[in-house]
């Protein structure tokens, strides 16, 4: 089975590249940035600044590391029997897992989640302050995540490691353009993976 995995790995390691292009060359598009599109850099950046020079709220990721186990763990039929959260760390029990359970926490922006749901039934007279959250929130995943990879995740031991940095890669790449599709107008889902779909046609002949 180990060895199935890193066969996997190896495949998902091209594939990941294609995909980065697809949203590199989607990007490439962008003549000029529009209001929604600086919001949520400002939200953004906003949170890096936080996260450097002030404080890193590593209890609200540990929080939302061990949700996002429960509710990936809830989608696939499971049920949580108990959870813990600390400032020294976390934990939760279920009754069922995969491997998308294990990995959910380093590829869905829990927080980033909440507040998509609250962006399509606000007012638009608040859209700006939702989309600021927006890039804050999911600013708050990627930097307290590449932090937690750098600490020992038992998470990551349990798949492979590189087999689950590969499907980690794949999922945060989806996530993000998904992101991007709704935040900006310049930004098409479709177009990101016709990108990705050239690249690959490209590859084969």
């Amino acid at each position: 089975m180990r060895i199935g995995r890193i066969i996997i790995a190896l495949l998902l390691l091209p594939l990941n590249f294609i995909l980065a292009l697809g949203v590199i060359r989607n990007f490439s598009y962008v003549k000029e940035l529009q209001h929604g599109e600086v919001v949520f850099l400002a939200g953004f950046t906003a949170y890096l600044l936080l996260h450097f020079i002030l404080y890193r709220p590593v209890f609200m990721h540990v929080m939302a590391h061990e949700l996002t186990h429960a509710f990936w763990a809830f989608l696939f039929g499971g049920k949580v029997k108990s959870l813990n959260v600390s400032h020294e760390g976390g934990s939760v029990t279920m009754t069922k897992s995969n491997v998308f359970v294990t990995l959910a926490p380093y590829f869905f922006p829990l927080y980033t989640a909440l507040i998509l749901i609250i962006y399509f039934i606000t007012d638009k007279k608040y859209l700006d302050f939702i989309i600021f959250l927006l890039g804050f929130t999911y600013s708050f995943h990627l930097a307290l995540t590449l932090y937690s990879l750098k600490q020992k995740q038992t998470d990551l031991k349990e798949y492979g490691f590189l087999f689950s940095l590969m499907l980690i890669f794949l999922a945060n790449i989806i996530v993000f353009a998904g992101i991007a599709a709704v935040v900006s107008k310049q930004f098409s889902y479709l177009n990101f993976l016709n990108e990705a779909w050239k690249y690959t046609e490209g590859l084969l002949k």
